[in-house]
C-alpha cells in the first residue's frame, strides 16, 4: 500500500517573490488627472463665454479672446450666409470687381474741379478724405480694400477703366501691408476676422510683371463656393498652398477642434508664430525691409508701371508712403530712391508724423483725426503746386 505524505517542506507566504511596483501608474494617474482637469477647464470656458450665436450680437472681450484661434473655415462659417447681401459686410469688402465700384459722377460737382482716384486701404482712404477736407474743390474716387497691400492696389488701379478719367491717380502703399504681397487672399494674414477678398499674386521675370490670378473673382463667386465646397473652392485652397506665405492646414481648416477653448488657444498661438515665419526675409524690424527680397523687387516694377500708365491716361500720378506705428521710416527708406527716378509726385507720412510718435494714433493703430489732416495738407500742397505747374498758360 502507498501512502501519500505531505512534503516536509511548507509553502511560505514570505517565500514568494517580492511584488513589483509598477513605475508608470503615478504618472497614468497623474496624466489622468491632468486631462480631466483640462476638460472641464474646457467646457467651462465653452460655458461661461459663449461666443454669440447671432451676427448682430457683439461678443465681450473675453468672448472674443477665446474665439480668436477658431479655424478660418469655422469662422467664415459665420460669416457667410445664403447670399452676398445678408453675409458679414467683410464679405463683401475689396474684391476687384469693377462692376460693383461706385460710377463716376455724370456730372462735375459744382465748384469741384479736380477728381482723384485713390488706390489702397483704409489709411489711403483717410488720408484722401483729409485732403478733400483741405481742397474744397476736389472730389474723390476710392477703391479699397482692407490692410490690401500694394498688388491689390496696382491690381484695381489697372482694372478701373472708369478711373482713367481722374484728374490725379494715386496708390497708398502700408508698411505693415508689404508682406502681403507673399498671398493672393486676404484671409490668411487676418485670419482674426478673415477677409476674403482675393487679388493677383505678383512676380517679375526679365523685368516684366507676371500675375497668378485667383480662381475667385467676386464676392458672389466666393460665397457660391464656400457654401458648396466645391471644385472652385477646393482649387483657391490649392492657391494658397502656393502663394499664401501663412497659409496653414492646422490654421484654416473646420474640425471638431473648434469646439474646444483650449486647441483654439493653441491654434491662435501657432496662427500668430506662423504669420511672424512668413515676414522672414523681408522685413526685419531693427534692419527695416531687406531691399533685395524678391517682393521689393516686384514692387519697385509695379510702380514704375503704375506711373507710367497713369502718365499715359494723362493722370498725375501721386505715390504715398504711409509708414504705420511700429515701422519708423523704412518703407520710405528702401522706396524712395526708386520712387524719386520716376516721373510721379511722392510723400512719406515719416516727414509729417512720424511713425515713433505714439500721439499721432489711435487705439486700433491708425492715424488720429489730427495726424491724417496734416497728411492731407501736405498731399494738397504738392498736388496743386503740380498742377499749377504743369497747366497751360491762359
Amino acid at each position: 500500500m502507498t501512502h501519500l505524505t505531505k512534503s516536509p517542506h511548507k509553502t511560505r507566504h514570505d517565500q514568494l517573490p517580492p511584488k513589483r511596483d509598477n513605475k508608470w501608474a503615478p504618472i497614468g494617474k497623474l496624466g489622468a488627472w491632468i486631462f480631466f482637469w483640462l476638460v472641464l477647464i474646457d467646457l467651462g470656458i465653452n460655458l461661461l463665454f459663449p461666443f454669440p450665436k447671432e451676427s448682430t450680437q457683439t461678443p465681450s472681450a473675453f468672448e472674443s479672446y477665446f474665439d480668436y484661434g477658431r479655424s478660418i473655415e469655422s469662422k467664415l462659417e459665420r460669416m457667410v450666409k445664403n447670399e452676398v447681401t445678408n453675409s458679414d459686410p467683410i464679405v463683401a469688402s475689396g474684391w476687384i470687381a469693377p462692376k460693383t465700384w461706385q460710377p463716376l459722377p455724370q456730372a462735375p460737382q459744382i465748384d469741384h474741379d479736380l477728381l482723384v482716384a485713390v488706390y489702397g486701404m483704409s489709411f489711403a482712404n483717410q488720408a484722401a478724405r483729409a485732403l478733400a477736407d483741405v481742397d474744397g474743390k476736389i472730389t474723390l474716387r476710392m477703391i479699397a480694400g482692407p490692410s490690401a497691400p500694394p498688388s491689390h492696389s496696382f491690381a484695381a488701379f489697372m482694372a478701373d477703366t472708369e478711373g482713367k478719367d481722374a484728374d490725379v491717380a494715386m496708390m497708398g502703399i502700408l508698411a505693415s501691408s508689404v508682406k502681403r504681397m507673399r498671398s493672393i487672399s486676404g484671409m490668411n494674414w487676418t485670419y482674426e476676422h478673415p477677409a476674403p477678398y482675393t487679388y493677383p499674386h505678383y512676380t517679375v521675370e526679365q523685368d516684366e510683371l507676371v500675375a497668378v490670378e485667383p480662381v475667385i473673382m467676386t464676392a458672389d463667386e466666393f460665397v457660391e463656393a464656400f457654401n458648396n465646397r466645391d471644385e472652385n473652392w477646393q482649387r483657391l485652397q490649392q492657391q494658397m498652398k502656393q502663394y499664401d506665405a501663412p497659409f496653414d492646414a492646422f490654421v484654416f481648416h473646420e474640425n471638431l477642434t473648434d469646439h474646444s477653448a483650449i486647441v483654439r488657444l493653441i491654434r491662435r498661438g501657432w496662427a500668430n508664430r506662423q504669420r511672424g515665419l512668413s515676414e522672414a526675409g523681408l522685413y526685419d524690424l531693427r534692419e527695416g525691409f531687406n531691399p533685395d527680397a524678391s517682393e521689393i523687387q516686384t514692387l519697385k516694377v509695379m510702380l514704375t508701371e503704375f506711373v507710367a500708365t497713369a502718365r499715359a491716361s494723362g493722370q498725375t500720378p501721386v505715390i504715398l508712403l504711409i509708414n504705420n506705428q511700429g515701422y519708423s521710416a523704412h518703407l520710405h527708406e528702401v522706396l524712395s530712391a526708386h520712387v524719386e527716378s520716376l516721373d510721379a509726385l511722392m510723400l512719406s507720412t515719416h516727414t509729417i508724423v512720424p511713425s515713433d510718435d505714439p500721439r499721432n494714433f489711435i487705439a486700433d493703430g491708425h492715424f488720429t483725426p489730427e495726424a491724417n489732416q496734416k497728411i492731407g495738407q501736405a498731399l494738397q500742397k504738392i498736388i496743386r503746386k503740380e498742377l499749377a505747374t504743369h497747366q497751360d498758360p491762359g
